[in-house]
């Protein structure tokens, strides 16, 4: 229920039955939403929690003269609680830090937050120069949050990691500003969450078990629980996975195929994502790890086909696996460096690169076949081997080892675990750099892709 709306705020009130209450601040990019849905709505209303929802119309930072309105408003109606916990994310959490003094908070969970709009002090983002360029440069001063501002335990809920260089690197400066600027801040790791921390503390079962002991104030306990659903929050695994993927790709492939992980609360995510698991196939190959990048994509073929975890599937390829056909079945595949698999496009008549091997039914997956000393490229269709061949710009299928073809337009230069593909003049190289530019370019110009052979 809206029960303030000014020229750029909105504040909204659900009287629950708890004995505290929640005021949150909206993050940015939720303008189009002020009307009708605040920030933790749907667990406030789900688990009947008394909150004050502020929202705004502008990202802004909070930085109008509405407030002045929507202040006196929330403490008229928490002097009734016994206590009072403010809530933020990004924008949200540097409003819930520069108003929580008048707000007389209790309790302050900041997640991403921010500490000034004043570039001389932390760097500025794009979203935030929006408002910096509305503000006089006093005011820009002003945004600076002062110790006198806050109040009550400050919990600063912050991806701390540092691996990478650059990686998150805004938020860092403004955290540690926070850190040792302001009293009473009780620092919250929350490892691979990125810029938006909440992602990986999402769902209502498990923000609501934050909350839980958030009132006790346990500081250890409070870090605990984040870390725990952290650590078992697919977002948050799938953004550990996308920052290491290129130097853990053995560890990554054993997580995906772990029974354990095959519990994970929405684990299609990361099973669906054929970018992602191409790619890992492709480095595991390129690292040394043969065994293991073969039987992921067999692993990403039973997935697909029946619908089950990486775990199923690798133990159902391993208890029905039959040797394999020295015709068919060993024939490798060829894989792209960014998550792509080479087919043959059998209405184009052209190779192709893609992600939706299986589900295509258009394609038919290119493999690599020695024959008669030399590398060939196949596709097996019904059991049987063709053959591609190149005749200006169109590739046709022919049954291999037929008698009285014509000499071959494609070159295949095999390394130790790698294949490039020309036309036989090299004037021509197969290049991928995307979904929308890949096939034969011009040597001089593009590199040749080196596809993993798997």
């Amino acid at each position: 229920m809206v029960i303030f709306e000014g020229e750029e705020l909105l504040l909204h009130y659900h009287e629950g039955t708890s004995d505290y209450i929640l005021i949150t601040f909206a993050s940015a990019d939720q303008t189009d939403q002020a009307h009708h849905r605040y920030f933790l709505q749907p667990i406030a209303e789900k688990y009947q929690l008394s909150c004050l929802g502020i929202t705004t119309k502008i990202d802004n930072f909070y930085q109008h003269s509405d407030m002045h309105h929507i202040i006196p408003l929330c403490n008229e109606i928490t002097q009734n609680y016994q206590k009072v916990i403010i809530i933020g994310l990004s924008m949200g959490a540097y409003a819930a830090l520069k108003f929580s003094a008048e707000l007389h908070a209790n309790i302050v969970f900041a997640m991403g937050a921010r500490y000034t709009l004043d570039a001389s002090v932390a760097s500025v983002c794009g979203i935030m120069q929006r408002t910096v360029d509305r503000l006089d440069p006093y005011s820009i001063q002003e945004t600076t949050i002062h110790p006198h501002e806050v109040s009550g335990k400050l919990y600063i809920v912050h991806d701390t990691y540092q691996g990478l260089a650059g990686y998150n690197d805004i938020d860092h400066q403004h955290v540690y500003q926070i850190i040792e600027k302001l009293p009473n801040t009780v620092l919250v790791p929350v490892l691979f969450a990125h810029h938006l921390v909440v992602n990986s503390l999402k769902g209502s079962e498990e923000f609501k078990s934050i909350l839980d002991i958030l009132v006790t104030e346990d500081d250890p306990k409070i870090i605990r629980q984040v870390v725990k659903i952290r650590r078992h929050h697919i977002y948050n695994i799938y953004s550990k996975i996308v920052l290491l993927i290129n130097r853990y790709p053995l560890w990554i492939y054993k997580l995906l195929i772990s029974k354990k992980f095959s519990y994970i609360k929405n684990n299609d995510l990361l099973f669906d994502d054929y970018e992602k698991n191409l790619t890992l196939i492709y480095l595991l190959k390129i690292k040394g790890h043969h065994k293991e990048s073969r039987n992921l994509l067999q692993i990403c073929f039973l997935r697909m086909l029946l619908n089950c975890s990486f775990y199923e599937a690798d133990q159902t390829y391993k208890e029905h696996m039959v040797p394999p056909d020295i015709h068919t079945q060993n024939l490798p595949y060829l894989i792209a460096h960014n998550g792509f698999m080479l087919v043959f496009d059998q209405i184009q008549k052209k190779m192709i690169v893609t992600r939706q091997f299986v589900s295509n039914m258009n394609v038919i997956p290119v493999r690599l076949c020695e024959a008669q000393g030399c590398f060939k490229l196949v596709c097996i269709w019904e059991d049987m081997l063709f053959e591609l061949k190149y005749r200006e710009e169109i590739i046709y299928l022919v049954p291999l080892h037929v008698k009285g073809q014509a000499k071959d337009m494609i070159v295949i230069e095999k390394q130790e675990h790698t294949a490039m593909i020309y036309t036989l003049d090299h004037q021509l190289c197969f290049y991928v750099e995307s979904l929308e530019n890949n096939g034969f370019h011009q040597t001089q110009s593009n590199k040749p892709e080196q596809f993993a052979i798997v």
